[in-house]
């Protein structure tokens, strides 16, 4: 990406609507996280020419009904300010306008023109947004699977960045004011990587020129996402809550991500363990031993880790554990039956073919690939499945590491209260 900015467009007849994605990059610090949670909800609120929120519906209506969302995303170390527009192609209209350019200009606008008095937000905006975004954060201990996750990767990170929550924390929520996330958007603007994405039949070099406003810019060059380093080794932490049933997250380090060779390899290994419902956790955790509502594991490509996760009784613990770790040890030994390597392939296969119907998702592979500073997709990726051999996923088998299980369970006092009755 020259000069910390980039531009990538997916010229393609498949697509009715323009897909416009832009992102600014920003490296994840306890500091600035919520600050960089809360800036892009602020943004859509209003902006020079469209002051109000029902102004800015009122000109997306008139856009042929385009839908604009502006977000807060993680990937790895950084945190992704997220602004989306899709608009319908104007080819497809009458008159045939180019609403191109128009979806260019409203982004623009959004992006250079938000609604301040030169030196902070609106303050009422600001609270308001705030308080959604503080609700936001309290409401992650509610999903008790997604709060396990995070615990458990809080606990391996160690205080590194990776570790640190995409929204912030309260406290540092409530520091900010109007002319300190004024500040943040000025140095986001003015400094932070910046990527535009563009899927649908369209022309490249339209959005070429739209660019050439942000290439002059001497923003930061884009470091890719930091592999973790395993700090732990086969540690077990456990925390009680008032919870209905028991979540163990597993974390194990792999030292292979998107740009290794060995990753296809890796894909194949997680997907057999327990990426489909054919896979290994999910019929001999669940369905053989009943031990699990639900048991998956998955890969973090950015991080070089692989994730298990599980809901379970909360006296099933450690026959569960024995159970998943059963199934890695079979995936070393190299126990994996033409069945489950011919699932797992199409499986796969099917998954990345169906990127292709996705803007979205088009757009996700494409980020992840820059962020980590290259990686296989598509066709190529589908080959290099197909090329991977059972002694490449066995030797992968052999390399992953178990670096912490963390153990969402009862409360003390309500189980002793239940043994009681």
């Amino acid at each position: 990406m020259e000069q910390g900015t980039g531009w990538f467009c997916f010229p393609t007849k498949r697509f009715k609507t323009i897909t416009l994605h832009a992102f600014w990059i920003n490296q994840l610090s306890r500091q600035e996280a919520a600050l960089g949670a809360l800036l892009p909800h602020v943004m859509q609120r209003g902006t020079t020419s469209w002051p109000t929120f029902q102004r800015m519906e009122q000109t997306l209506e008139s856009l042929y009904g385009a839908s604009f969302r502006a977000d807060v995303g993680k990937m790895g170390d950084k945190q992704l300010l997220s602004f989306h527009l899709e608009i319908v192609n104007g080819k497809y209209l009458p008159g045939h306008p180019d609403t191109l350019t128009q979806g260019l200009e409203f982004l623009y606008e959004v992006l250079e023109q938000p609604l301040t008095d030169g030196q902070s937000f609106v303050p009422a905006i600001v609270d308001q947004e705030k308080d959604l975004l503080r609700r936001q954060i309290q409401s992650l201990i509610n999903d008790k699977g997604q709060y396990a996750l995070t615990r458990l990767i809080e606990q391996m990170a160690d205080g590194r960045a990776f570790g640190l929550r995409k929204l912030g924390t309260i406290d540092e929520l409530d520091r900010i004011t109007p002319q300190s996330l004024f500040r943040h958007y000025e140095a986001v603007k003015g400094h932070k990587p910046f990527v535009l994405f563009a899927v649908g039949d369209v022309d490249p070099k339209t959005i070429e020129r739209f660019m050439a406003r942000y290439q002059t810019r001497q923003a930061d060059m884009l470091e890719p996402i930091a592999p973790y380093t395993q700090r732990f080794h086969d540690r077990t932490l456990i925390e009680r809550q008032n919870v209905q049933q028991g979540k163990v997250n597993m974390g194990y380090h792999t030292g292979i991500t998107l740009t290794d060779l060995r990753y296809p390899a890796l894909m194949m290994y997680a997907g057999i363990l327990g990426g489909f419902p054919h896979s290994k956790l999910f019929l001999n955790v669940r369905e053989k031993a009943s031990l699990a509502y639900y048991a998956y594991a998955r890969v973090d490509a950015a991080l070089g880790a692989m994730l298990i996760g599980a809901g379970i009784e909360f006296e099933d613990f450690d026959p569960a554990i024995q159970i998943i770790g059963e199934q890695l040890d079979a995936m070393a030994q190299g126990e994996i039956s033409e069945q489950e390597w011919e699932f797992t392939l199409r499986a796969f296969e099917n998954d990345i073919l169906s990127e292709e119907d996705n803007p979205s998702q088009i757009i996700a592979r494409q980020l992840e690939q820059i962020l980590m500073g290259g990686g296989q997709s598509g066709t190529a990726l589908i080959q290099a499945l197909h090329n991977v051999t059972r002694e490449q996923v066995q030797e992968v088998a052999k390399a992953v590491s178990l670096d912490t299980i963390f153990f969402l369970t009862q409360a003390e006092d309500v189980q002793r209260q239940e043994e009681a009755q």
